[in-house]
């Protein structure tokens, strides 16, 4: 386990989005839990640094050290949710799971996702859980889900 490098500047990840409930919220995790949600204060939100991964040109993202990634999990390629994965490898993937990191783009500091897909409307999604609270997931864009799920855009917001 290594912090990260000295000077490292954080971040934190708020939502847009045209839907009220869902905009400027916090993705946030909640202690105990490896999924990320969504919280409404900025004081509950998670501080993420990241750094290059060279052979893709995309980003790995970090939660605290060096150690948690902010990873994409589900069972198929419909929604993959956020999540803190401890050392991520193809060897601890859970069976049944599709799981990715470091596929995360940067673009005008909106976070996207790089992972060789084809579709083209995939975007991230506040996913209403039945406490009528948010989770959070990338939705592939094309296929038909039971959830109710509202897309938003992650911000990159620089943290104090």
């Amino acid at each position: 386990m290594a912090p990260p490098p000295a000077n490292t500047q954080f971040y934190q990840l708020q939502t847009k989005s045209p839907v009220t409930a869902v905009t400027n919220q916090w993705v946030s995790l909640k202690t105990g839990s490896s999924a990320y949600t969504l919280a409404t204060q900025q004081a509950a939100a998670s501080k993420f640094w990241y750094s290059q991964y060279k052979p893709t040109g995309t980003y790995a993202f970090y939660n605290t050290d060096d150690t948690r990634q902010v990873a994409l999990q589900g069972p198929n390629g419909t929604l993959l949710y956020v999540i803190d994965a401890t050392n991520p490898s193809t060897g601890n993937i859970p069976g049944g799971q599709l799981m990715e990191w470091a596929t995360f783009t940067i673009d005008n500091n909106v976070l996207g996702v790089k992972d060789g897909s084809t579709l083209t409307n995939r975007s991230f999604v506040a996913v209403q859980g039945a406490d009528n609270g948010y989770g959070l997931a990338f939705y592939d864009g094309a296929s038909p889900t039971t959830q109710r799920i509202t897309p938003v855009t992650l911000n990159l917001v620089k943290a104090a």
